[in-house]
């Protein structure tokens, strides 16, 4: 604990934010502060915000107390379940499963990983098909516009056959679309039944 506080004390220098305020740091219950940051998985380097923090009200933390306290509140983070669910959100591998507490955690994110690689396959599917029905709802403005005005008062033959022409290809372009968007809705729906079922047969895993 020595050393590790050593190290830990030659962290405390970095910029950081305020996290506490004046209450806060004159009743501080270090251990319990170091647990609450280790339970959610927060790295060690908290503490120099805490001392940032407390240092306007000149309380210094207990190194040793909230090292003793974040030690308990990592093993409850660490966990595989954790892991799945920060790698299923599309975050990071959190360093502070580190040693013997990076095993289950690393195995929940691998698992992770994979539903999130599904979960972006389903984005992507989504995008496609809400870019579909967008350029489809603007070409469909647009040719009711174009059909208004055809039939309006005083449009020239030479500009109503131009006018018809562009109909015919708006109409062209949103029945062909409208296939794409029918087949591009059957893949979302493919890639959400997917991710449904692997996510069920992973979480059996954890």
């Amino acid at each position: 604990m020595r050393t590790r506080s050593l190290i830990v004390l030659l962290s405390l220098g970095l910029a950081g934010c305020a996290t506490l305020d004046r209450e806060e740091c004159l009743s501080a219950d270090w251990q319990l502060i170091g647990f609450n940051d280790g339970v959610v998985g927060r790295a060690t380097e908290r503490l120099e915000q805490h001392r940032e923090a407390c240092s306007e009200y000149g309380v210094v933390p207990q190194i040793d107390e909230y090292l003793q306290g974040y030690d308990q509140g990592v093993i409850r983070y660490c966990t595989a379940t954790n892991g799945y669910r920060e790698a299923r959100a599309g975050n990071r591998f959190n360093m502070a499963c580190d040693g013997d507490l990076r095993e289950a955690f690393a195995y929940g994110f691998e698992l992770g990983t994979q539903a999130y690689r599904q979960v972006e396959r389903l984005d992507d599917a989504e995008e496609e098909l809400s870019s579909l029905q967008s350029s489809q709802h603007d070409d469909r403005r647009n040719l009711e516009h174009k059909r208004e005005q055809i039939v309006a008062e005083g449009v020239s033959s030479k500009r109503r056959s131009r006018l018809l022409h562009e109909i015919h290809e708006l109409e062209s372009t949103i029945r062909s679309r409208s296939f794409h968007i029918r087949r591009q809705q059957q893949a979302v729906d493919r890639e959400s039944r997917y991710l449904n079922v692997l996510e069920t047969d992973l979480r059996s895993q954890l």
